[in-house]
């Protein structure tokens, strides 16, 4: 199956085409999920995507990114290590695609590359262009499937998952201007009575209390690893 992909890759189908190809056969993805078109196509920085999988080629490569905590929310936050930190391995007897097969999907890779970088200004990178720019972004849902309703065009919502997978048959589409517009005359006109008032301001004092909470955790924990550090230095001798 990962052979046919490049090869289908190599002779010009997008990943959206060929994500929409695997489902319609019925063939599982990735833990048994639908194909998408990023599980195809990845981060070629990061090494992510069936098409940017070394390992497919015998090569091992550890250390290509690390994890850095989010002072703000928490969260780790994967960022690229240099290509000279990384640790690479050769492990021939786990190659799968053949060299040519392989140098053929880095070339196309590099030529669409190379036709987004000349087609936005300021060479915006295509995961960076997908971002959520609107105000529903990353809040509609479809209503056949429940997955995600996004854009498809300059100015039409559509199913994420009829368009670019093929597990939908919600061809519907909306404009982003006249949906925008009902959604927030719904708003005035509903969100305004009395008790909803009411219940809003409730839910904001609840959040207010459930950010300080937090506030109060993190500064605790990151009092006690200074007193650590403190600690720490006093056993080195450090001043």
């Amino acid at each position: 199956m990962v052979r046919r992909i490049f090869a289908m890759f190599a002779s010009g189908s997008s990943p959206q085409a060929i994500a929409i190809k695997l489902n319609s056969e019925g063939v599982a993805g990735p833990r048994r999920r639908p194909w998408g078109p990023s599980t195809i196509y990845g981060n070629w920085r990061r090494g992510t995507g069936i098409l940017n999988n070394e390992l497919y080629v015998g090569r091992l490569v550890w250390n290509r990114q690390r994890f850095v905590k989010d002072p703000t929310t928490g969260r780790r936050i994967a960022q690229p290590n240099l290509s000279g930190q990384w640790v690479v391995q050769e492990v021939p007897a786990l190659r799968i695609v053949p060299q040519e097969l392989w140098e053929a999907v880095k070339r196309r890779q590099q030529g669409t590359r190379r036709e987004i970088a000349a087609s936005r200004s300021g060479g915006v990178r295509p995961e960076r262009a997908r971002r959520p720019a609107y105000l529903l972004s990353g809040l509609l849902r479809c209503g056949a499937c429940g997955g995600g309703f996004a854009m498809i065009s300059a100015s039409h919502y559509g199913c994420s998952n009829a368009r670019n997978r093929g597990i939908c048959d919600n061809r519907l589409i909306i404009r982003r201007d006249r949906l925008e517009e009902a959604v927030l005359a719904g708003l005035k006109t509903h969100l305004m009575r009395p008790e909803m008032v009411k219940e809003f301001v409730a839910e904001y004092q609840r959040s207010l209390n459930r950010h300080a909470a937090t506030l109060a955790a993190s500064r605790l924990s990151v009092e006690r690893d200074l007193a650590r550090t403190r600690q720490d230095m006093i056993l080195c001798g450090s001043p």
